[in-house]
């Protein structure tokens, strides 16, 4: 987003989304106080629609406590990851992207007998893909699934 004031038309876009792809409602919205998220038509539509608002102070990272747990996570994984491998840090995004990934198919608490990855598709995950960590892979291109051919 390169304008905050972006941020409702934003917000409205991901809830369409959101709420197209798993069949369910936003019921919470936790934001900090923002100018950003305290305009009216912000405010007024999510009172009209039933989401909550949970404002937080800003810079209280302890308020959000579980996303900024597993963000301490992510990075201290994507820092072990680089250094075990040294890989500079120009990798980070990808590094990150794919620890991310990895997050939304592993086991959770919150979730139970299933990852996220299956709650929020409602299908059984296939991890036959995954690789260990900058191992040497081959990526086939042009492959013709009808043919068996290039």
């Amino acid at each position: 987003m390169i304008k905050k004031s972006k941020a409702f038309a934003v917000f409205l876009r991901f809830k369409t989304l959101v709420e197209k792809q798993s069949g369910c409602q936003i019921k919470t919205l936790r934001t900090y106080r923002g100018g950003e998220f305290i305009y009216k038509p912000f405010l007024d539509y999510c009172k009209e629609n039933g989401i909550q608002k949970q404002l937080i102070i800003q810079y209280t990272p302890q308020q959000n406590g579980v996303a900024e747990r597993n963000n301490r996570t992510i990075e201290e994984m994507a820092r072990s990851m680089l250094k075990k491998e040294e890989l500079p840090n120009k990798f980070w995004v990808k590094v990150v992207n794919i620890i991310a990934y990895i997050f939304n198919r592993s086991p959770t608490k919150v979730v139970q007998n299933q990852t996220p990855f299956e709650a929020w598709n409602k299908q059984k995950l296939n991890v036959s893909h995954l690789k260990v960590f900058n191992s040497i892979v081959y990526a086939l291109i042009g492959y013709n699934d009808e043919s068996k051919a290039f």
